[in-house]
């Protein structure tokens, strides 16, 4: 605690007895003579203590006092411990958070206060105890804009937020959510310590974006077509280029010079945008619609996409109406690879099956991994390989997956376990799988952040995986 907190705190306390109702001890006051027996039931009235906490990652020890049930807390040192600012005045005594946005106002020996200016009641009334002003510990850090986990013994400076989050992305240091509480769109930036945050951009189009392999920047298009680049650390958003096509599945290069897109009204080309100048340049117009889920391998010589197949039309030699066929032998998803290093080169199709293919990656020794979903529903969804020379398999796993994404040359999977625990693993190219996290909780989003940060969202609330446990960073 630093010095000008303690004295802060010290001040207060000693202004404070000098007026306040209620005390318990009052120092230096002048005192009548009490029978023995008065004087060991005000011994048995109030019991002196210690409990630890630990705030901004370090232990801090606060005095407490038992009095009449409750267990109060010594309200200078929880101030100084969030950093709140202590005057006193009158009987009275404000405490304003560091950050100057709230102030709890109170008195001793009375269950009334204020926080910013609205009234509240304590359970029990702080009470002045030998040179210490005790207050309820949730009362005065709630007030204070604070959060008591009371499961943990860690008290928040700041409180974590409330709401729903979603559309989860990993930046350089943080990871970022999206709330929409019918009022409007808020993304907001996350630092693994529960309690640390602050709002990016309030701004609806930057709810989603593609993020840099850095992970300082993000891009997104809008209702338009033009693409902007939002600055992850500081959310100033700036358009990127003045092209207005349609651009869906952005992916950005290694060295963020780059930000692959595919292109079109019916996503029929794959194009590149110059992340600094915003010129485009077209890769792919082979004129085949439904192109999704763009992938580019790490040096840019190669990308990955699928391709949803339709029916294709039939009839006879004169065009009748009674003629026509829809043939669908051949609909259905199916992944294609593309040879950016050469100039018209033709798309290679890599599958011929009729499983849905989703979240294809590109591994580090060149293999193509996607997740295959049963078209009717029926079997499990499991990972499958293309290696290089075409040969297919499984990647077995002891859960059923539900989504991935590429890590550290391999891939991080969640999915369900057949205890129906949740859980998320990393593969490595050649197929070992290692243990992140295992949870009761449902898994509906995952993000990886560039330095290998995890994060998720279960029901709504989002949580940072650290050391095989979930962080609870919203409420």
């Amino acid at each position: 605690m630093k010095k000008s907190q303690w004295l802060c705190a010290a001040a207060a306390s000693a202004l404070i007895l000098s007026q306040g109702a209620g005390s318990v001890h009052a120092a230096g006051a002048k005192t009548q003579a009490v029978p023995a027996a008065a004087k060991t039931m005000a011994a048995l009235a109030v019991k002196e203590g210690t409990v630890s906490w630990t705030v901004n990652g370090r232990t801090v020890a606060l005095q407490t006092i038992d009095a009449g049930g409750y267990k109060l807390y010594a309200a200078g040192q929880v101030a100084a411990a969030l950093g709140a600012r202590l005057t006193a005045g009158g009987s009275g005594l404000a405490a304003v958070s560091s950050d100057g946005i709230h102030t709890v106002v109170l008195k001793t020996g009375s269950s009334a206060y204020t926080v910013d200016g609205q009234a509240r009641s304590f359970s029990a009334a702080p009470v002045s105890h030998k040179g210490r002003i005790y207050v309820q510990l949730g009362s005065l850090v709630n007030g204070l804009g604070g959060e008591v986990l009371a499961s943990e013994a860690k008290l928040l400076p700041a409180a974590r937020p409330q709401g729903e989050f979603d559309t989860l992305r990993g930046a350089a240091d943080s990871v970022i959510a999206t709330r929409e509480d019918g009022k409007g769109t808020e993304v907001y930036r996350f630092s693994p310590v529960p309690g640390s945050y602050s709002l990016l951009t309030a701004d609806e189009r930057a709810a989603d974006f593609a993020v840099s392999a850095d992970g300082r920047f993000g891009a997104f298009t809008d209702d338009t077509g033009q693409l902007s680049l939002i600055n992850l650390a500081t959310g100033a958003i700036a358009p990127a280029g003045t092209d207005t096509s349609v651009k869906t599945d952005l992916i950005w290069s290694a060295d963020g010079s780059r930000i692959y897109v595919i292109q079109g009204d019916k996503q029929e080309k794959l194009a590149a945008v110059d992340a600094s100048i915003g010129s485009l340049t077209e890769l792919l117009a082979d004129k085949v619609e439904n192109k999704s889920e763009l992938r580019v391998s790490a040096d840019g010589t190669r990308a990955v996409y699928i391709v949803n197949l339709t029916g294709t039309a039939k009839n006879d030699a004169d065009s009748t109406e009674a003629s026509l066929t829809i043939d669908y032998s051949q609909a259905g998803e199916q992944l294609y690879s593309l040879d950016l290093t050469k100039k018209d080169a033709k798309p290679v199709q890599l599958t011929n099956t009729p499983d849905n293919k989703l979240f294809p990656e590109l591994l580090a020794d060149g293999s193509v991994v996607y997740l295959s979903a049963d078209a009717e529903g029926s079997d499990p969804n499991v990972l499958k390989r293309i290696k290089p020379g075409g040969a297919a398999e499984a990647v077995r796993l002891d859960m059923e997956p539900s989504w991935m994404a590429g890590y550290g040359g391999g891939l991080i999977v969640s999915g369900t376990a057949a205890d129906g625990t949740s859980r998320i693993y990393t593969v490595t190219a050649d197929g070992t799988a290692s243990e992140l996290l295992r949870t009761s909780k449902s898994i509906d989003e995952v993000a990886v952040s560039p330095g290998g940060g995890v994060s998720l969202v279960s029901g709504g609330k989002l949580w940072f995986v650290q050391n095989g446990k979930a962080v609870q960073l919203t409420r």
